[in-house]
C-alpha cells in the first residue's frame, strides 16, 4: 500500500544528502510538494499519482542540487558553524542555546549549597536533572511542540525526581549506583519525547531521535574535549603566576562549560541537520569495518588464549560495554542509511557486526549465569543479565529482519520500524532498574 507521507519524507531525506541544499530549503521545497499533491488530490488524484506528477514538476533532485549550489557556495565547515547571513534568526537561537546552559549550569550548582560536591554519588545521581529537563523545554520552544507534551513529559522528570532522592541509600549502594548510570537513559527517551512530539509514535520521526542521538555523541565528544583543553589551559596560564584557581574558578567553568558544550551539541546537530547528515554515511563506513575486525581478532584472541570472562568481573563488564558500543554502531549505522538505496556491501558487514555480537552477547550471558550460580543474585549481576537478554533479544531481531531484507522479502523500512519499536523495552527495562530495584533489594 503506497505510503504518502513515507514517501514525502524520503523524497526531502534526498534532498538532504546534497549539501548544497540548506535545511531550510528543504523544508521550503517540501512544502511546495505538499501544496502541489494537496491540490492535485482536491481534483480527484489518489495520493500515488499526486505524489508523483508533484515530483515530476519539482524537478529531479540532481537538478534541485545544481540550482541551489548557484546560491549556497559555502563550504562544508562553513555551513556547519556559521550562516548568520543566511539564518535571520541566528543570533535569537545562539542567545537561546546559551541561556538555557546557563540555567542548566545554575541548576547543577545547587547541590552544593546542601554541601554536595561532584565527587559525591547522590549528585553524581541527580546530573540528568540539571541538564535534560532544559533540553526537553529546548526542543518544545525550538520545534514548537504541543504544550500538552511537554507538560506530561515535565511531570515525568518531577516525579523521578522525588522518587530518586526519597529512596534511601545503604551501604554497599548498588542500587544507588545502578539509578545512577540508568536514570540518565530512561530520562533521555523521556526528551526524545519533547524532541518528536505528537509523532512520537511514528518510526521515522523516532529514527530521527536516534540519529540524533548518535550525532550528538560524536560531535559532542569533540566539543567537550575543546571544552577540557580550555578548562586545563585556563588552570595552567594562572599557575605560571602563582594563582591556584583549580577548586573554585575551574569548577565553575567545568560545569558551566560542560553545560554550554551539551546545549551547543544539541543546537548544531538539530540546526545543521543538513550538513550534518552527510558525515553520517561517512562515519557508519568507516567505523563499521573497523569494529567488525577488532570483534573478530577479539573473539580469536578470546578463545585462543582461553579466557573467562566469567572468572573477572571487570573483564565482564568490558565485555559488556563493548556490546553496547557496537549496538550503538549497528543502530547508527541504520539511521544513517539511505532507505532508497539498494543492497551493498556495508549492509552485509553490519550484518556481520550483529553476527558477532551475538556471539559475545551469548558468552557474556554464559558467564553471569555462572555467576549467579556461583556467588548468587546481587542487584548489579540482575542488572547485567536483564540488560544481555535485552541487547540478545535486540540483535537477534535485527539479524532476522536483515536476513528477510536480504531475500526481498521485507523492505528497508521494516528494520528502522523494528529498531524504533524496541525503544520500548529499553524504557520499561531502565525504568525497572530505578524505581524497583532499590524496593526489591531494600536499598542496598
Amino acid at each position: 500500500m503506497f505510503d504518502l507521507e513515507t514517501n514525502i519524507r524520503a523524497w526531502a531525506d534526498r534532498l538532504r544528502l546534497s549539501e548544497k541544499i540548506s535545511e531550510d530549503d528543504v523544508l521550503e521545497l517540501e512544502d511546495h510538494l505538499r501544496e502541489e499533491i494537496d491540490e492535485l488530490k482536491s481534483k480527484g488524484l489518489s495520493g500515488d499519482e499526486a505524489f508523483l506528477i508533484s515530483v515530476k514538476r519539482m524537478g529531479n533532485i540532481t537538478s534541485l542540487s545544481m540550482e541551489y549550489s548557484k546560491v549556497n557556495t559555502e563550504d562544508l565547515w562553513k555551513n556547519l558553524l556559521s550562516d548568520a547571513s543566511k539564518n535571520q534568526n541566528y543570533y535569537k537561537d545562539i542567545f537561546l542555546v546559551l541561556v538555557f546552559a546557563i540555567i542548566a549550569g545554575t541548576l547543577a550548582k545547587i547541590p552544593n549549597f546542601f554541601g554536595l560536591t561532584m565527587d559525591d554519588l547522590a549528585y553524581f545521581k541527580n546530573l540528568s536533572f540539571f541538564i535534560l529537563p532544559v533540553t526537553a523545554i529546548y526542543f518544545g520552544i525550538t520545534r514548537k511542540i504541543d504544550k500538552k507534551i511537554v507538560t506530561y513529559v515535565a511531570s515525568v522528570f518531577l516525579i523521578s525526581l522525588v522518587i530518586v532522592n526519597l529512596y534511601p541509600s545503604y551501604s554497599p549502594n548498588h542500587t544507588e549506583v545502578l539509578t545512577a548510570l540508568h536514570l540518565p537513559l530512561l530520562l533521555w527517551l523521556v526528551t526524545g519525547i519533547a524532541y518528536t512530539g505528537k509523532k512520537w509514535k511514528e518510526y521515522k520521526d523516532r529514527m530521527n531521535f536516534l540519529r540524533l542521538t548518535g550525532e550528538s555523541i560524536i560531535y559532542g565528544s569533540l566539543i567537550v574535549l575543546g571544552t577540557m583543553v580550555l578548562v586545563g589551559f585556563t588552570a595552567m596560564i594562572f599557575e605560571t603566576i602563582s594563582i591556584d584557581i583549580s577548586d573554585g574558578v575551574i569548577s565553575n567553568i567545568g560545569i558551566f562549560g560542560g553545560t554550554t558544550a551539551f546545549m551547543l551539541t544539541i543546537y548544531l546537530v538539530e540546526k545543521k541537520k543538513s550538513v550534518v547528515e552527510n558525515f553520517a554515511p561517512i562515519l557508519a563506513k568507516i567505523f563499521s569495518p573497523l569494529f567488525l575486525i577488532t570483534m573478530i581478532i577479539f573473539l580469536i584472541v578470546m578463545v585462543y588464549t582461553g579466557s573467562n570472562p566469567s572468572e573477572d568481573r571487570n573483564f565482564l563488564i568490558a565485555f559488556d560495554v563493548m556490546l553496547v558500543l557496537v549496538l550503538g554502531l549497528v543502530i547508527y549505522t541504520i539511521s544513517a542509511r539511505d532507505m532508497n538505496n539498494r543492497i551493498n556491501i556495508f549492509d552485509y558487514i553490519n550484518a556481520a557486526l550483529i553476527i558477532t555480537a551475538i556471539i559475545l552477547d551469548v558468552v557474556a550471558l554464559s558467564a553471569i549465569i555462572n555467576r549467579l550460580t556461583e556467588y548468587g543474585i546481587s542487584p548489579n549481576k540482575l542488572a547485567a543479565l536483564g540488560e544481555n537478554i535485552l541487547l540478545l533479544v535486540n540483535l537477534t531481531g535485527l539479524l532476522w529482519y536483515y536476513g528477510k531484507y536480504f531475500k526481498g522479502k521485507i523492505q528497508f523500512k521494516k528494520i528502522e520500524i523494528f529498531q524504533t519499536k524496541y525503544l520500548t523495552f529499553y524504557g520499561i527495562w531502565f525504568s525497572t532498574v530505578v524505581f524497583i530495584f532499590p524496593v526489591l533489594f531494600r536499598f542496598q
